[in-house]
């Protein structure tokens, strides 16, 4: 079973399969959703650096997308950092 994350977006939810390159960066690639209208578009392929940096490969602001995987990301760390 491969690694997802899924966030809240524009009021939907949105999964990613992640992948790792390399220690540093990882690839989320969109799951399960076919983009139908411009407004509704989602972004297909999110790369993030392991110090903080995220890409996405359009031109366009996802200053709100950014912010919901960074969110998701640090509750996931929060939790699991608690388990140990």
């Amino acid at each position: 079973m491969a690694l997802q994350i899924c966030i809240q977006y524009r009021d939907q939810p949105v999964t990613y399969d992640v992948t790792s390159q390399d220690e540093e960066i990882y690839h989320l690639r969109l799951t399960g959703r076919e983009n139908k209208r411009n407004e509704d578009y989602v972004p297909e392929k999110v790369v993030i650096r392991r110090k903080g940096k995220i890409w996405i490969s359009d031109l366009e602001n996802y200053e709100e997308l950014v912010n919901s995987l960074t969110k998701e990301i640090w509750s996931f760390n929060a939790n699991h950092n608690s388990i140990l």
